[in-house]
């Protein structure tokens, strides 16, 4: 058994598709098929039960992926002591989405200085879908993104809840401070692609009320709505901190959806056989972090208790 073997093996039993597994790791899906005969081979034990959706671990295969992850957490734990002992630092990639870095900006960098000496960390500013491909796909050590989906190859902290809100030009004349989930989609809405959590949830919410969407823009960038919202052809649905500077200086204003309210839950997620890089420590930043979000966001944010870590 070898432990190439073991990361593809995992990654093929997360995945549940050994063509998707195959895209990840940058291999040919041939290639991958025969190094994951002969670790059943080398066994003499079936792993996996193929069928038209894909492919799914047998009990066996269930095994060794719980063990396999044991495995590589280990691994993992070890390269990053002797890196200490090498007195380098461990170099550790952060994803998190433009919401969230546009509110604490340099603060992060640098409080990760200040918090966590033995370790450089990479910060990269993404959409929540995107980083949490990037993860899946071993570019990324942790992210900080919105309503990431339960995944056996990740491991999830949910940190708060956030309000999404309704942003207009001050020249919208609908009146009160909030606004119905109704009144919000049967405007002229800018949202980014159906792979995006606001787009998602929007439309989840929509479907069990039974109601239209009303997408006039459909736009790849936060900053391209931002713009259609400032021009006054448009509104969106956004968590407070993209245009919380355009809030301020009162060139958009933002309005709480009501019936029902929207909301976007933020979760801390890392691949499962990586576990978290001085955990202690980490997470208190983390928690630091989350904290002084929730405060620039105000009372739109709800922290998630976590007394019990």
């Amino acid at each position: 058994m070898k432990l190439r073997q073991l990361v593809y093996f995992v990654k093929v039993v997360e995945v549940g598709n050994i063509t998707k597994a195959a895209e990840q790791l940058n291999l040919a899906q041939t290639a991958l098929g025969i190094q994951i005969r002969n670790l059943e081979d080398s066994l003499q034990i079936q792993l996996l039960d193929r069928h038209s959706r894909g492919v799914s671990a047998t009990p066996a295969g269930m095994l060794l992926y719980e063990r396999a992850i044991e495995v590589l957490q280990r691994i993992e734990e070890t390269k990053r002591d002797l890196i200490s002992l090498g007195g380098e630092k461990v170099r550790v990639r952060l994803g998190a989405t433009p919401s969230i870095l546009k509110l604490l900006g340099t603060d992060l960098l640098v409080a990760a200085r200040e918090q966590l000496p033995n370790i450089t960390l990479h910060v990269v500013e993404e959409l929540s879908f995107v980083l949490t491909d990037a993860l899946e796909r071993g570019e990324l050590d942790y992210v900080l993104a919105f309503d990431i989906e339960d995944n056996p190859g990740l491991r999830r902290i949910a940190l708060m809840e956030e309000d999404l809100l309704f942003i207009s030009s001050p020249n919208d004349k609908s009146s009160g401070e909030d606004v119905s989930f109704r009144q919000a989609v049967s405007g002229d809405l800018a949202l980014v692609s159906n792979r995006d959590i606001i787009w998602k949830r929007v439309h989840e919410v929509a479907a069990r009320l039974s109601l239209d969407v009303k997408i006039t823009y459909q736009v790849q960038s936060m900053e391209a709505i931002k713009a259609l919202i400032l021009h006054g052809v448009a509104q969106s649905l956004m968590p407070y901190g993209i245009v919380s500077e355009e809030i301020k200086s009162g060139e958009l204003i933002a309005r709480r959806v009501e019936r029902p309210n929207v909301k976007l839950t933020l979760f801390l997620a890392y691949p499962a056989h990586k576990g978290l890089a001085d955990e202690k420590q980490f997470l208190s930043f983390i928690f630091d972090m989350v904290n002084r979000l929730a405060a620039a966001i105000g009372p739109h944010a709800h922290l998630i208790d976590h007394a019990d870590l």
